[in-house]
């Protein structure tokens, strides 16, 4: 549970951003452009997902973005975030490894914004 716990710490901590918008936004953290994509949002809970979007310089200039198989589970009240992919999200049975390294690559991709690096063995 402490990876889920330092997870919502490092988000809140990165993102000035209230994650319990219903509304589909983009916002720019250290030069990347994300898209933020409520999927629930209730009184303690947002599930949403998040992910780069990208601006193709070409001949037609579209912005596009390469949706990831994860969904964010943010838990207000117990302060906790959780990931999943598609299918530990659709399958219960998921193994618990699985989901641990989901939510350990998560914080890497997390503390890739962070300007200090942080540890894992820092949370308290």
């Amino acid at each position: 549970m402490k990876i889920y716990e330092f997870n919502y710490q490092l988000i809140n901590k990165l993102f000035s951003f209230n994650f319990r918008s219903k509304k589909l936004s983009t916002f720019i953290l250290h030069k990347q452009v994300l898209q933020y994509e409520p999927i629930s949002i209730s009184k303690y809970t947002s599930i949403f997902k998040l992910y780069y979007k990208f601006t193709n310089n070409t001949s037609c200039l579209r912005e596009y973005h390469i949706k990831p198989h994860l969904i964010f589970t943010l838990y207000n009240d117990a302060k906790l975030l959780e990931a999943k992919t598609l299918k530990q999200s659709k399958e219960f049975e998921s193994s618990l490894g699985d989901k641990i390294k989901t939510n350990v690559d998560i914080f890497l991709w997390l503390n890739l914004f962070n300007k200090k690096t942080l540890n894992i063995n820092d949370i308290q």
